[in-house]
């Protein structure tokens, strides 16, 4: 794809992803997600959800990319996998404890990506940090409540409606990594949510 991946162009040292921009590909990336899991018969896991694997067009248009882990799911809506697979930081713990790949699996995993494009920072954390970004996010609440300071420093952060609004992101990117996968929503309800919020925004401005 003519821009690459997500996480290539997250972590470059000259980033101009702007929120809004990193927004739509958030939401883009969202959609083909709640497609594989409720509207493509049979259903697909993608079970590699990461931001190398979000490629982006020329117009920084999102396409899911690698489904050499996607599993075709008929029912019940689960499959077992003879070992962990997928990449480090964005592997659901429940997944990782019983080997049981479910929709929640992907939807916390895109949830890490979510953080990724909030905070800028990788995936995996140093072991001091906690040792992933979901560990690093939650930590960081615990020490200075849901606060901009943990939003990537490259974007416009003097402008309240768009802190306002990555906040609001910030919470949905929470509840996709919830540790439960119970308390996690669905892809559906995320694109949903994604959308509700950027119309909230809209009338804000």
């Amino acid at each position: 794809m003519a821009r690459g991946s997500l996480g290539k162009l997250l972590q470059g040292t000259s980033c101009s992803l702007d929120w809004t921009t990193r927004f739509m590909i958030a939401l883009g990336a969202a959609q083909g997600r709640s497609y594989m899991h409720h509207d493509c018969k049979p259903i697909i896991f993608h079970c590699d959800i990461k931001s190398n694997n979000i490629l982006l067009d020329d117009k920084v248009e999102s396409r899911v990319g690698d489904f050499g882990l996607a599993k075709v799911i008929d029912m019940p809506h689960s499959t077992t996998m003879p070992v962990v697979a997928g990449s480090y930081g964005y592997v659901a713990p429940d997944y990782a404890y019983t080997l049981k790949v479910t929709e929640k699996c992907d939807i916390y995993s895109f949830g890490v990506v979510l953080l990724e494009l909030l905070t800028g920072r990788t995936p995996v954390q140093s072991i001091e940090e906690g040792g992933d970004l979901v560990t690093w996010v939650r930590n960081y609440f615990l020490h200075h409540s849901l606060s901009s300071g943990v939003l990537d420093a490259r974007l416009d952060l003097q402008d309240e409606a768009t802190v306002s609004h990555m906040i609001t992101v910030l919470k949905i990117a929470l509840t996709c990594t919830s540790m439960s996968p119970f308390d996690r929503p669905t892809m559906r309800e995320v694109v949903s949510m994604l959308i509700g919020s950027n119309e909230r925004r809209k009338d804000t401005l």
